[in-house]
């Protein structure tokens, strides 16, 4: 999966009930699957449901899709991820307390950089037959104690070489989905 991967959440409990159905509109022209950013589009379904697209790089997103409902309409069974222009479903995990963890570009982040917050990086995901790998996760240039960068560093881990800060633990920061956030047009 990459991208985003679920943690746990810094919340009592489970993330269990803070997932939510959003449509995308096939006018969307990136393929968006698990664990990627996304962020309300201000527009809603034919059937009232709130629409996402990709999320932004440096200002507030609405979360992180968990999974892509099955599309009948000649899709594969296995096909995890909804393609470009194609209209659909998506499940995102809309807990401000979940925590990911995510490669980090522009890295390696530094102990020093854990508490303060940093832009995301939202590049399209890669497919490959019916298999999506998602390519987003946070940008080590432009860490700062700025409120409104979307991602908020809790931690920092080890790649697979043993460099600490290649990967790191966020949560998202600046949420379209909390009490008091501004409206999307």
């Amino acid at each position: 999966m990459s991208g985003f991967d679920l943690v746990g959440t810094e919340s009592n409990g489970s993330v269990d009930g803070k997932q939510k159905t959003f449509a995308v509109d096939a006018t969307h022209s990136g393929v968006l699957g698990p664990g990627d950013l996304v962020l309300i589009t201000g527009d809603g379904s034919t059937t009232g449901v709130s629409e996402v697209d990709i999320g932004t790089a440096s200002a507030a997103n609405t979360g992180v899709i968990s999974s892509v409902a099955l599309n009948l309409a000649g899709e594969s069974l296995s096909q995890t991820h909804l393609s470009a222009s194609t209209a659909g479903d998506v499940l995102v995990n809309v807990d401000a307390f979940a925590t990911y963890e995510v490669a980090v570009t522009n890295g390696p982040m530094v102990v020093a950089d854990v508490g303060l917050n940093c832009p995301a990086v939202v590049t399209a995901g890669t497919v490959t037959g019916s298999l999506f790998v998602s390519n987003m996760g946070a940008n080590a240039t432009g860490v700062a104690t700025t409120s409104t960068l979307p991602l908020h560093i809790v931690a920092l881990k080890e790649d697979s070489a043993g460099v600490l800060g290649n990967r790191a633990i966020v949560r998202v920061n600046a949420t379209t989905s909390k009490l008091g956030a501004t409206g999307i047009a």
